[in-house]
C-alpha cells in the first residue's frame, strides 16, 4: 500500500517537472531577444552589437564574400535569432586580444564601422560642413567633414537635465565674432566681423549621438566622467528629415571601471528590452510611453533611423510640386502662342506672369501704331521730293 503510494507520488511529481520544462521551453520559444556572452570585460562589444543586430538595415548589406567582419556579423546575427552566443570569433576578428581589458563602447563602434564593407558603413555615414565668412559676406574657412557618431558636449548645462535635443540644435546654431574675436580676412586684409555655423549637408540613414560623459577637465588636469541626467527625446528632426529612437548603450559606474548595457527596441512587437550580455528582458518601463523624453543618467550612444513616413511626405512633396509645374505648363504655350502670332519678338518672359497679358496688348498697340506713323513719313518725304524735282 505504501509502495504503491509512492510510486502515485514519483509518478505525480516526474509529471510536474516534464510540465515545468514544458513550459520553460515554451517561454524560451516565444522569447524574441537573445544575449551574448561575457569572455571578461566584454560588456562594450556586447552592448554594441545588440544595437547593431536590432538595425535590420545593415543585415542584407553584410557581404559573405567580404575579407572584412561582414561575415562574422551575418554569423553573430543568424545565432542571435535562435540562442545566447558567443563572440570569440569576432573578438579574433577585431583584434581584440585581451578579453578582461576594459574599452570604450564608442572606439569599438568605431572599430566596427572601419572594419566592415563599404556598403555598410555608409548608413552610418553623413557629412558636417563648417564655413566662416566675413561681414562683408567673403568665405574665410569652409570645410566638409565626415562622420559616424555626432558628438554631443555635457559641460556647461545650466540645468539639472541635459536636453539631447536643445544640444543637438546647439551644434547648427550661428557663432558670431566680433571685439577681440574678430576674425582675419584675406580678401579685406584686415581683421573683420565674422560669423561661423555648420551645416549638415549629408544626412545619414542611421544617426548616432555620442554623448561625452568621457572628457578632460583642464582645470584639474584629469579625465572626468559625468553621471548629469540627459533628457533623450524620442525624435529629432532637422530641415526635411525625422528621425527616430530605437537604441543605446548605456555606461554605469565610474571612470576607471564601469559596466555597458544596451536598451533596444525591437521592430516586431514594438517593446523596449535591456540586453545585459547573456540576459535580455523585457523593460520594466516602457519608454516614451507616456512622455516624448526619456530622463536617463547612463545614456552614451543613442542611436536614432531615420524616418521612412519623413521620407515618404518629402518625395510627396516634391511629386506634388512637379505636378503644379505640369499645370503650368498649358499656360505658358498658350501664352507663347499669342506672342508668336502678335508678331512681336522682342517681350520679356515677365510677360509669361500672371496679370501681364493687358501689358502685352498695350506694347503691341504702340509698336502698331509707331511702325503705320513712320510709314506714312516716309512716304510724304517720297512725294515731297518728286514734287521738288519737278
Amino acid at each position: 500500500m505504501i509502495s504503491s503510494r509512492k510510486r502515485n507520488l514519483e509518478e505525480t511529481k516526474t509529471e510536474e517537472q516534464k510540465k515545468l520544462r514544458q513550459d520553460t521551453d515554451a517561454v524560451i520559444q516565444q522569447q524574441k531577444l537573445h544575449g551574448l556572452k561575457n569572455q571578461g570585460a566584454t560588456c562594450y562589444l556586447n552592448s554594441v552589437l545588440q544595437v547593431l543586430f536590432m538595425t535590420p538595415e545593415i543585415h542584407d548589406r553584410l557581404d559573405p564574400e567580404s575579407q572584412k567582419i561582414d561575415q562574422e556579423l551575418r554569423n553573430i546575427f543568424v545565432r542571435l535569432k535562435k540562442r545566447t552566443c558567443g563572440t570569440e570569433k569576432i573578438t579574433k576578428t577585431l583584434e581584440i586580444n585581451n578579453v578582461s581589458q576594459q574599452r570604450d563602447a564608442a572606439d569599438c563602434l568605431d572599430l566596427i564601422l572601419c572594419k566592415v564593407s563599404s556598403r555598410v558603413s555608409e548608413l552610418f555615414e553623413g557629412q558636417l560642413t563648417y564655413t566662416t565668412e566675413c561681414s562683408e559676406g567673403h568665405v574665410i574657412n569652409e570645410e566638409t567633414n565626415p562622420f559616424w557618431t555626432l558628438p554631443l558636449s555635457l559641460r556647461d548645462n545650466p540645468d539639472e537635465t541635459y536636453s539631447v535635443e536643445e544640444g543637438f540644435e546647439k551644434v547648427f546654431q550661428i557663432v558670431s565674432y566680433s571685439g577681440d574675436n574678430m576674425v582675419y580676412c584675406q580678401e579685406c586684409e584686415k581683421k573683420t566681423e565674422a560669423t561661423s555655423g555648420c551645416e549638415m549637408v549629408k544626412f545619414p540613414r542611421i544617426l548616432i549621438l555620442l554623448l561625452k560623459r568621457f572628457d578632460f577637465d583642464y582645470n584639474t588636469m584629469s579625465d572626468f566622467k559625468s553621471d548629469c541626467c540627459v533628457a533623450v527625446p524620442s525624435e529629432l528632426k532637422t530641415k526635411d528629415k525625422k528621425y527616430k529612437v530605437y537604441g543605446m548603450v548605456n555606461h554605469m559606474g565610474s571612470l576607471r571601471g564601469g559596466h555597458y548595457t544596451a536598451t533596444v527596441l525591437s521592430k516586431e512587437d514594438h517593446t523596449w528590452y535591456d540586453c545585459d550580455d547573456s540576459h535580455v528582458t523585457q523593460s520594466e518601463e516602457q519608454l516614451f510611453a507616456e512622455t516624448r523624453a526619456y530622463n536617463s543618467r547612463t545614456a552614451y550612444l543613442v542611436m536614432y533611423r531615420a524616418s521612412e513616413r519623413e521620407s515618404e511626405e518629402v518625395k510627396e512633396q516634391q511629386r506634388t510640386r512637379r505636378r503644379v509645374g505640369e499645370k503650368d505648363e498649358p499656360k505658358k504655350r498658350r501664352m507663347h502662342e499669342y506672342i508668336k502670332k502678335s508678331g512681336e519678338k522682342n517681350i520679356h518672359e515677365d510677360a509669361l506672369q500672371p496679370g501681364k497679358s493687358s501689358e502685352i496688348k498695350t506694347n503691341t498697340f504702340l509698336i502698331t501704331f509707331i511702325t503705320g506713323f513712320l510709314a506714312l513719313i516716309v512716304i510724304i518725304a517720297m512725294i515731297l521730293t518728286a514734287l521738288s524735282r519737278n
